[in-house]
């Protein structure tokens, strides 16, 4: 071995040492010091079902949608609120959570009880380093890919820029599915690359490309937008792969399989197809607390699609996951690369994410860049590497990339810099004394893990306007509070069939960030339920209310009134309240 290839052997291991103690590093400042709790509805939804099947109940949810109940009137389906079957998730990523809460003991609840000073409950943490074990994994398998694509320093550079994107470890906090969905797509293009491959060296492509048709299958099984991307997939297939035609067909066949199973449990358990998730395509989640079957109309479907593609289009960087020049993928769209298999690649890349955008429009994002719909971030890190390679390219033509060190490459100390400066920024105003104590979502957690819990049975069914939360940290039976009180009053109807509701849960949820108007168009006349909480701390002199005072509770609200003994669960930080019949 020469001392030139002996240095350069040194410097990598030198380069890739770095890289792993700032990867170990950031995953636990993201994991452990600046956690605080998932943030994400949705995810906390998929971890209490993935809960129930760790604990041997099947595919089953206590988070009952009012919707969900009506769906199964409708089809002569046997309603039991304490036996709900999931059908509104996809179930790959819930068996993925269920079998890492088995291994942690998480099956059983009272194997994690909160205590007072804790900041978090630490089953969240499970699943966000879940969530950011998938995220290194799709770090190392875009590596592979971009350096297969490209070279190894573009490779890198995406490497770093995706390990320092705030964003993205800001998506492992909300325990929605995107880090296995970025893993699983990621490989499938890993994949998708070595058919190109094959093709473009006149070898057969199809054993690559029958593989990837099996990671869109785990994918679908991931989240049911991603049929969208598959779609996009499947036209590139059919124009590129040869004998042309043939290889799609057997990729349609194997998505086929993947999704059936899943579609006849939901017809099953609910009497339709694609089970309760069908109604997502109402774009609201309000339409999930009714208990009428949702209207459909094409005309406001259409203008909201054409709105949402818009707001989608001018918020484009910040759905690409915040890397800062990810969005110039579509003008490296006219860059001449000189391997055509590069040039062709980029447009498998962009019908799928036509495609995709074409489903998020449809279906909407409703809580801007962190949202369960997003699959933007899916295509940032290849999307990245084109911008970057015809970025390098440009840069090549100027005299300063011909010094040595770091000049040479200023350009990628720039981009760099750049995308992480948010994370550079949280790592340097961390308070350390805030980060011991319990957050705002701590407190929240807390009082539904402990007092709430304290204060129900495990048969008790509760009616609240966060049941995911109260499904899985006070592990309860929760129905969404319904939209009416006249809504309110069936679900109450046919609880009392079998096990009556137990009380009323009512937090901040349902009026955060919005004012009377906004609260009255989602609530209607279950309004006063919504501010009651405020009510009840301000109307005596001790800031809590009528410990007894059944009249004022009645005054307040009438559906409060049936329930007239008051749980304070929490204080001013995060007010809620349970309203319940029992002493």
């Amino acid at each position: 071995m020469t001392p030139s290839s002996s240095q350069f052997d040194s410097g990598t291991f030198f380069r890739r040492s770095i890289f792993a103690v700032l990867l170990i590093g950031i995953f636990l400042l993201n994991t452990t010091f600046n956690f605080k709790g998932l943030t994400h509805s949705g995810g906390i939804d998929q971890a209490q079902v993935a809960r129930e099947v760790a604990k041997g109940n099947g595919l089953t949810t206590q988070f009952v949608r009012p919707l969900a109940i009506q769906q199964l009137i409708d089809n002569q389906k046997e309603v039991n609120l304490e036996h709900m079957f999931e059908t509104y998730h996809s179930p790959l990523n819930i068996l993925v959570y269920a079998g890492i809460l088995k291994m942690v003991g998480g099956d059983d609840p009272t194997n994690y009880l909160m205590q007072a000073d804790d900041g978090f409950y630490f089953l969240d943490q499970v699943i966000a380093m879940t969530c950011a074990t998938f995220f290194i994994i799709s770090i190392g398998v875009n590596y592979l890919l971009i350096s297969r694509i490209f070279d190894k320093k573009v490779a890198s550079v995406v490497a770093i820029i995706m390990l320092f994107s705030e964003y993205m470890w800001q998506v492992t906090h909300s325990g929605l599915p995107q880090m296995l969905m970025l893993t699983l797509f990621s490989t499938a293009m890993y994949l998708s690359w070595r058919a190109v491959e094959a093709q473009e060296a006149e070898r057969s492509p199809l054993v690559p490309a029958l593989l990837s048709g099996f990671f869109f299958g785990l994918l679908a099984l991931t989240h049911w937008m991603t049929l969208w991307i598959f779609i996009g997939y499947f036209i590139f297939a059919t124009f590129y792969f040869r004998p042309r035609g043939v290889i799609a067909v057997a990729l349609l066949a194997i998505i086929s399989i993947f999704i059936c199973g899943p579609l006849i449990f939901y017809y099953k358990h609910t009497g339709q197809l694609l089970g309760t998730a069908f109604h997502a395509i109402h774009g609201t989640e309000s339409v999930f607390r009714i208990m009428e079957t949702p209207g459909f109309n094409v005309k406001g479907l259409l203008g909201t699609t054409a709105n949402e593609a818009l707001l989608q289009a001018s918020n484009i960087h910040n759905y690409l996951g915040g890397l800062i020049i990810a969005p110039a993928f579509f003008i490296a769209l006219l860059h001449p690369f000189r391997r055509s298999s590069i040039s062709l690649f980029r447009w498998n890349i962009l019908v799928m994410w036509i495609f995709a955008a074409i489903g998020m429009a449809i279906y909407g994002l409703r809580n801007n860049a962190i949202d369960a719909n997003q699959l933007h971030m899916l295509f940032a890190p290849l999307m990245m590497a084109y911008a970057v390679a015809m970025m390098s390219i440009i840069w090549s033509r100027c005299e300063l990339s011909k010094q040595p060190g770091l000049l040479g490459n200023l350009h990628f100390v720039v981009i760099i810099l750049v995308t992480a400066a948010p994370m550079i920024l949280t790592v340097k105003n961390l308070d350390k004394a805030s980060v011991r104590n319990a957050s705002v979502a701590g407190i929240h957690a807390f009082s539904l893990n402990k007092t709430l819990a304290e204060n129900t049975d495990e048969t008790d069914i509760i009616v609240s306007d966060q049941p995911w939360a109260v499904a899985w940290y006070a592990n309860r039976h929760a129905i969404w509070t319904p939209t009416s009180y006249a809504n309110l009053e069936k679900v109450e109807e046919l609880a009392q069939l079998a096990n009556p509701i137990s009380g009323i849960h009512a937090s901040s949820m349902s009026y955060r960030g919005a004012d009377i108007r906004s609260t009255w168009i989602n609530q209607r006349d279950l309004t006063p339920l919504s501010y009651s909480v405020w009510f009840s701390f301000f109307t005596n002199s001790n800031s809590y209310l009528y410990q007894n005072n059944t009249e004022i509770n009645a005054l307040i609200n009438p559906q409060t009134g049936r329930y007239p003994k008051p749980v304070y669960l929490s204080g001013l930080l995060e007010p809620s309240v349970y309203y319940t019949t029992q002493d």
